[in-house]
C-alpha cells in the first residue's frame, strides 16, 4: 500500500513494483508448475494482473494522466 504524502514516491512507482513486475513477467511468459492438493496433481499456472482499483491519487501515479485541474476526468 502506497501512502500519498509530501514524501510519496511522485511518478517513480516503478521503483516499488520492480518486483511486482519481475514475478508476473516469469508467471505469464515462463509459467510455473503448481501442486494442487486437491486434485493431488500439478498443473502450470500463468497469471496477469487484469485491473486495479485505486483512488485518484494512486491512479495518477500508476497511469501518468493528470487528476487535478481542467482535464482531470479519467473517462
Amino acid at each position: 500500500m502506497m501512502m500519498a504524502g509530501p514524501t510519496q514516491p511522485e511518478n517513480d512507482i516503478n521503483v516499488y513494483l520492480a518486483l511486482l513486475i519481475e514475478d508476473l513477467r516469469k508467471l505469464w511468459e515462463d509459467r510455473v508448475d503448481v501442486w494442487d492438493a486437491n486434485m493431488q496433481q500439478t498443473f502450470t499456472l500463468h497469471a496477469m494482473v487484469f485491473c486495479t482499483i485505486n483512488d485518484f491519487p494512486a491512479y495518477e501515479n500508476l497511469s501518468g494522466y493528470s487528476v487535478k485541474g481542467h482535464h482531470a476526468c479519467p473517462i
